[in-house]
């Protein structure tokens, strides 16, 4: 029988081995904690040209996913909950949200969003760079909370935080 050896010669033991298979464990598709996809974006932001580079950025990546962009925080209430003109809308894998709309922060946005979805991921998405503190959240948090990039691998990079696999 064939004993194990490492490049330089040594032997390892049954520890190595523990470390080995646990760090060649593989999740299956139907794993609790397997990768999503996100094939709906949903962008709720007020600038247009934010909404176009955003738009733009998706539609020339490598990602297969559809931006849904509305531009008030109750259009975004209402697209994820299906309402009014939004009743046919998909719904979203992920939400980009803008923390400082013209009319209100993204606060009611996210509250409404995590009362009724908590399983929808949401990114705050900030154009300044002071941070939105986690404190200043409300109890229903987000899941992440990142300056507006300035290029598109930026944006790119943080899709695939939430699903790696795209």
């Amino acid at each position: 029988m064939a004993k194990s050896r490492f490049e330089d010669g040594s032997r390892p033991s049954s520890a190595t081995f523990g470390r080995v298979l646990r760090e060649q464990t593989v999740e299956t598709p139907n794993s609790l904690d397997s990768p999503r996809e996100v094939n709906d974006l949903l962008l709720v932001e007020d600038n247009p040209a934010d909404i176009r580079f955003v738009e733009e950025t998706i539609d020339n990546s490598s990602l297969d996913a559809t931006v849904h962009s509305v531009s008030t925080s109750a259009a975004g209430v209402d697209f994820v909950r299906q309402r009014g003109e939004y009743q046919d809308a998909p719904e979203p894998d992920l939400v980009f949200l803008d923390w400082n709309l013209r009319q209100t922060t993204g606060r009611e946005v996210l509250t409404a969003i995590k009362e009724e979805h908590a399983h929808i991921p949401i990114v705050i998405l900030t154009g300044s760079k002071v941070k939105v503190e986690p404190d200043q959240l409300p109890s229903t948090k987000a899941d992440s909370v990142k300056e507006k990039p300035t290029d598109p691998d930026g944006y790119i990079e943080i899709i695939r935080s939430i699903a790696p696999n795209q």
